[in-house]
């Protein structure tokens, strides 16, 4: 059981980092659209919130307790 809970935090940790690259590529890559057009870009990074909500399921999902029968 414990095995099943690190395999679940592992994922949760693996998902998040890439998404939070996946969310700093985007956002490389607008900017580099922005200064190839010639515009201002004032926007900072923020990741999406969609980086944080997966992660957090299997996190949750791993300290779910067993149901004794």
């Amino acid at each position: 059981m414990k095995n099943q809970k690190f395999i679940l935090i592992a994922c949760a940790v693996f998902i998040f980092i890439i998404s939070i690259g996946s969310d700093y590529s985007a956002y490389t890559t607008e900017m580099a659209i922005a200064e190839a057009k010639g515009e201002m870009f004032e926007k900072s990074f923020s990741p999406m919130w969609e980086s944080f909500i997966v992660p957090l399921i299997f996190v949750v999902i791993a300290f779910i307790p067993n149901s004794k029968k």
